[in-house]
């Protein structure tokens, strides 16, 4: 049974990984209704593993419960904008916490995201730098150890996951970006707070403009 219902709950997480990047490119509208049958058909699933991809999505506010079901919400340019003002505030957090306390923080993780975005800069792997980039920022929001920072950054990774992926993919270079987290995490290593802040706040910011860039005619102004 255990087996069953964990099956399930992959199969759900799949199906909202799916599904939510189709919200965010635009390939699935506002305004779009969602029909259970009709996905479970598509997905060749029974119904279970479809209602739990719904509620994550619910979750995420990309989908608005309505009467007669779900209809799809998607991100509009303030979502967007105030999903970056929240997670400044969380980073510059984790920041202060980090860099406070260099000598008992395990930089493995950030080491290792470090790593991975240097190899995926160097292949040219612009989903790969993405993962690698996200993974940075998640191990530095853990390294704070706040568990209101991690269930934030629980709901919000898999929506900034497919966000930075179409980002990342526009850039010509993503060398810049590199260097930023270079210096940051040398800086968190050196106890430098206020500049790691300072950083940090600048480079979420730039991040935040050329995603507003990249959906300026795929996001609803609000």
């Amino acid at each position: 049974m255990a087996h069953k219902l964990a099956a399930i709950k992959y199969m759900g997480n799949q199906i909202a990984e799916d599904l939510r990047s189709s919200i965010i490119r635009g390939t699935m509208p506002k305004g779009t209704r969602i029909i259970e049958t009709e996905l479970a058909d598509h997905y060749d699933v029974s119904r279970g593993p479809i209602r739990d991809a719904l509620q994550l999505l619910l979750s995420e506010g990309l989908l608005l419960r309505q009467r007669q079901g779900c209809i799809v919400s998607g991100l509009s340019e303030n979502d967007v904008r105030d999903m970056y003002e929240v997670r400044v505030c969380f980073e510059k957090l984790a920041v202060d916490h980090v860099a406070a306390h260099p000598q008992s923080i395990s930089w493995v993780g950030m080491d290792d995201a470090i790593g991975r975005m240097k190899q995926a800069l160097e292949k040219n792997d612009a989903h790969a730098y993405a993962q690698a980039d996200l993974n940075f920022h998640e191990e530095l929001l853990l390294a704070a150890n706040n568990s209101r920072v991690t269930a934030f950054w629980s709901v919000i990774k898999p929506l900034f996951s497919v966000m930075l992926d179409l980002t990342n993919a526009q850039d010509a270079d993503l060398t810049p970006s590199f260097n930023d987290h270079i210096v940051i995490l040398n800086l968190l290593k050196n106890g430098q707070p206020g500049e790691a802040s300072r950083l940090i706040s600048r480079h979420l910011n730039g991040s935040l403009h050329r995603m507003m860039t990249t959906f300026s005619n795929a996001l609803p102004p609000q």
